[in-house]
Parts: C-alpha cells; sequence; structure tokens
C-alpha cells in the first residue's frame, strides 16, 4: 500500500512540473482545471504518505516480531526433543537437531540440509511410503503405528527407522510438520552422553590401528593416518580404491569374498589375517576386522573397520612352530611319552609326543581331542584307585611322583608302565597341572609301586 501511494505522489510531482513549463495564465479554461487538479492530487497524495506511513511502519515491526517468534519457536521445539527430528514446510527442511545430524553422519552441515527437500535423504524405494505419510500429516492425521523409512547416511547407507509426521500449528506462509524417526539398528543410535564438541577425530588420527570406511560400492572413503605409518601409500592417492588393491595376490579373493559377505548383511562382522604390500614391495601380515554399518540383509551398506600390524605375532608364531617340530622330532625318537596333563580323574591330557604310540597303540591326536577316550580308561580298572591315591600321595610331599602300574592297549594288550612326574604349581601353590614321562617297562608283579624321590 506505501508504495502505490509514493508512486502516485511521485507522478503526481513529476506531472506538475511538467505541466507547469508551459503554463500560461491566459491559456484556455482546460489547462487550468488540468493544473488544479495536479495540485490536488499532489498535495492528497503527498497527506497520505504523511499519515498512513507511520501506521504501516508501526504494523512491520510488529510482523518482523512475530517472523522473528515463530523462527525462535521453531528452532526451540526440534531442539527440544531428544529423538532425531526435523521441521518441513512442505518438504523442506527447515530446522534439525543434532540427534537428528549424528544418526546420519551429519554433523557440521546444517548449512547445507536447511532449504534441501527432505526427500534427498529417504532412501528412493521408501519415497512412496514418505509422500502417503505426508499427505496424512497435512490433512491433520496421525498414524498409531510408526511408520518403516530408510534414510540415507552420509556414506550412502541405509538406515531403517520407524519414522512419523505430525501437523505442528498453523503457519501463514505454510504448512509446517515435524518428522521424528528411531533408527531400528543399534549402531545408529545416538549416545546420551554425545558431546558434538569433542574431538574424536583427534584420537582416530592417534591410534596405531588402520581406520578404515568403504562405501556402499566397496571403495575406501576414509582412512587414518596409520595407514601411511605401515603401507607407506598417501592416503589421498588410496582413496576410492579396493582394500583388495593393497593385498598379497593370495589373499585377494578371500577379503573380497569376506568385505561382499558383510556388505550385502550376510554376516554381521568378520576378522581375518591376511598379507598387504606396501610401497616398497614388502608383505606384511595384518589382521582386519570389519563390520557393516546396516542390518538389512541383501542391500548393500558401508563397511567400516579396523587393519592391525600383527607381523611381529605372525614371526613369534612361526618361531614357535618351528620349535615345536624340532622338539616333537626330538621327542619321537625317546622310547616312551612325555606329557602334560591336568590333576582329574580323567588325565586329561594337553599335550603328549609320538611316542604314545609305541606305549599306547593310541596316537596323540585321539589322546588329545577323542571325547570318548581319556588316559584314565586306558589304566587297568584295578589300578585305576590306586595310581590316583598315590599320584596325590607323592606330589602332595615332595611334589614329584615316581609309580608303576599296568595299561591295556589298543590292541587288548595289558603292558606295565613306568611314570615318573611332578606337579606344575602356581606362586600361590595351586596346583595346574602334571608333567611327565610313561615308559613301557619289563613285566613285573602288577600291585602299583610307589618310589618317593
Amino acid at each position: 500500500m506505501s508504495v502505490f501511494i509514493f508512486a502516485m505522489l511521485t507522478t503526481s510531482i513529476i506531472f506538475l512540473i511538467i505541466l507547469s513549463s508551459w503554463y500560461s495564465i491566459e491559456g484556455p479554461f482546460l489547462s487550468h482545471v488540468a493544473i488544479l487538479i495536479s495540485v490536488v492530487v499532489t498535495i492528497f497524495s503527498a497527506a497520505l504518505v504523511f499519515i498512513i506511513q507511520p501506521l504501516l511502519a508501526k504494523r512491520n515491526p510488529q510482523h518482523k516480531s512475530e517472523s522473528s517468534q515463530q523462527t525462535s519457536w521453531l528452532k526451540e521445539a526440534s531442539n527440544a526433543l531428544s529423538s532425531p527430528a526435523v521441521v518441513l514446510d512442505d518438504l523442506t527442511v527447515k530446522f534439525v537437531n543434532t540427534p537428528f545430524l549424528q544418526a546420519l553422519g551429519l554433523i557440521g552441515l546444517e548449512d547445507q540440509i536447511k532449504d534441501m527437500p527432505l526427500t534427498n535423504i529417504i532412501h528412493p524405494a521408501d519415497h512412496k511410503l514418505f509422500a502417503e505419510l505426508n499427505a496424512e500429516a497435512v490433512t491433520g492425521k496421525t498414524k498409531n503405528e510408526a511408520t518403516k523409512i530408510r534414510l540415507l547416511g552420509l556414506d550412502g547407507s541405509a538406515i531403517p527407522s520407524n519414522a512419523s509426521l505430525t501437523k505442528m500449528r498453523d503457519h501463514g506462509d505454510g504448512n509446517l510438520t515435524l518428522f521424528q524417526f528411531t533408527p531400528l539398528s543399534a549402531e545408529h543410535t545416538p549416545s546420551s552422553n554425545f558431546e558434538p564438541q569433542f574431538n574424536y577425530h583427534f584420537i582416530i588420527d592417534k591410534l596405531e590401528q588402520i581406520v578404515f570406511q568403504l562405501d556402499t560400492d566397496g571403495k575406501i572413503i576414509f582412512l587414518n593416518p596409520a595407514w601411511e605409518q605401515y603401507l607407506e601409500f598417501k592416503i589421498k592417492d588410496s582413496l576410492h580404491q579396493t582394500i583388495s588393491t593393497y593385498a598379497h595376490p593370495e589373499d585377494k579373493l578371500m577379503i573380497e569374498s569376506r568385505l561382499d559377505s558383510v556388505a550385502y548383511g550376510r554376516k554381521p562382522s568378520f576378522t581375518i589375517d591376511l598379507r598387504l604390500i606396501s610401497l616398497q614391495g614388502a608383505s606384511n601380515w595384518f589382521r582386519i576386522r570389519a563390520k557393516s554399518s546396516s542390518n538389512i540383509v541383501g542391500e548393500r551398506a558401508s563397511v567400516i573397520g579396523t587393519i592391525t600390524d600383527i607381523q611381529d605375532i605372525k614371526e613369534a608364531e612361526a618361531l614357535g612352530a618351528a620349535n615345536k617340530r624340532a622338539a616333537n622330532a626330538l621327542l619321537s625318537h625317546i622310547p616312551g611319552m612325555v606329557y602334560r596333563c591336568r590333576h582329574d580323574r580323567s588325565w586329561a591330557f594337553e599335550f603328549i609326543s609320538e611316542g604314545c604310540i609305541d606305549v599306547t597303540g593310541y596316537d596323540s591326536l585321539e589322546l588329545l581331542h577323542d571325547s570318548n577316550l581319556t588316559y584314565n580308561m586306558i589304566i587297568h580298572p584295578s589300578d585305576r584307585n590306586a595310581v590316583w591315591e598315590s599320584i596325590n600321595q607323592q606330589i602332595t610331599k615332595d611334589e614329584k611322583f615316581n609309580i608303576i602300574y599296568r595299561i591295556i592297549t589298543r590292541k587288548g594288550d595289558i603292558k606295565f608302565v613306568q611314570e615318573h612326574g611332578r606337579g606344575i604349581f602356581s606362586s600361590t601353590g595351586e596346583l595346574l597341572a602334571l608333567e611327565g614321562f610313561i615308559t613301557e617297562i619289563p613285566e613285573k608283579h602288577h600291585n602299583v609301586t610307589i618310589s618317593v624321590h
């Protein structure tokens, strides 16, 4: 209104100036009438400007104040909610709260989300569901049950959620609705103790483990500095590559298969050991732990995980295996069986040398792993209680024992054996195990004998 009056006043003044330039007191009567009308209109317009403008000026601050109050109320309404929430004007995002940004991995991107259609972060397959939800909300209807809708995280992964859309109080310029959702996957549930200001990047950057994230295509989208420390490849050159690119040729198919299995939700996680090749061509062992960012089977999601250097562990294992082979080779030439067993009535073996075949007729795998076969079963039934009591008496006195008793071999033969051993105790005096040596001896009196050293 004020613009119209101002325009009319300006036009009148211009017309009056032009008309006065050719006005003559001796002119025709109509020219006198025209100049008179112009003067009247100019005065009237000026009067309207001076009278109405103050009224409009009072109204505008009030309108601005109402708009400011509306903006403040919208922010408070969304931020007061502990669950992820966003205020929409029709389908356009107006305000989002911190739990919403956290659940989708969008912390720090609030400005980019504002004024964006919410459908941009809803899975395309669920757009129809959201349209139905929006249509009901606009009419003031609210479902009793939440609608399951998948939202898209920053990495492109689908986050299944229970969603609701509620109409808010009327707003003159649009339809305001409140969209809320609760992630169904525990991995995406925001922690109540989460602090947006907490610098978790500092911790990740200082870890001596490699932390990685793969997108839905299996390409690397995040690496921490430990990647360069162990593999010497620059992070910027490694992004958008696959993990298998850096795997030993013999391990490529294995890591690709495991990552696909987790990405498609067929397995929630995996842990494997494999070799990665550095920039200098060195092949070292690493342990990869990875898990899916989604719990939907059949829908490819992003993968997150860690890579730990285990080269020292593998070298120690190889050395231990070599020492074990050497020890076994040495023990195999001893006419008898060296063992370590638990102190129980079954005499369950934890280790036994290959000499057990010559003594008992049973191989080491049977004696170690066959749950239906124990060494107590091999001892002659008439000697079992005496063996138990004799060993207990001797290790109580001197921690060592020396006994002779009978066993029944695989073929059913009865043999006399002599067993030398000792108890293995903890620092607190607890008996942990027995270690000793059993060998066949010439046939003697069948009673158990005790010889204390």
